[in-house]
């Protein structure tokens, strides 16, 4: 079980600089929407900074979310909605991902986001010695 597959969400490209996602958009979510204005933009620009943010942190670290500025810029529809989330900078310890959504085959933005990530050391070792 996970978010990806359970809200139907696609990966189309997953990299070190830029992530896209694609999520066919259902009555039951715009539902969701209607009751929590933004949730959509907010769960795919979060996601797919997370996946590309991930990328560049080393294999025990994860890189945790710290904040997230959401412009829902126009209501959403049935279709299929993407996400394109690009690196911003990437420096040692702190991530900046910018991401926008639309729809397929149109060029007008739904939300601009801007997602910052810290990269969070993993201190495993030391609970199971």
């Amino acid at each position: 079980m996970s978010l990806l597959s359970n809200l139907g969400i696609e990966v189309v490209e997953q990299g070190r600089h830029k992530v896209v996602l694609q999520m066919e958009l259902t009555p039951e979510h715009l539902e969701m929407e209607k009751k929590k204005a933004g949730s959509i933009n907010a769960l795919l620009s979060e996601t797919a900074a997370s996946l590309g943010a991930n990328m560049n942190v080393d294999q025990d670290d994860s890189a945790a979310i710290t904040g997230v500025n959401v412009h829902n810029l126009n209501a959403f529809k049935l279709g299929t909605l993407v996400v394109e989330a690009i690196s911003v900078r990437n420096g040692e310890n702190i991530q900046t991902w910018q991401a926008t959504t639309h729809f397929e085959k149109s060029a007008i933005p739904n939300g601009l986001s801007t997602v910052m990530l810290k990269k969070s050391r993993s201190n495993c070792d030391r609970f199971w010695s």
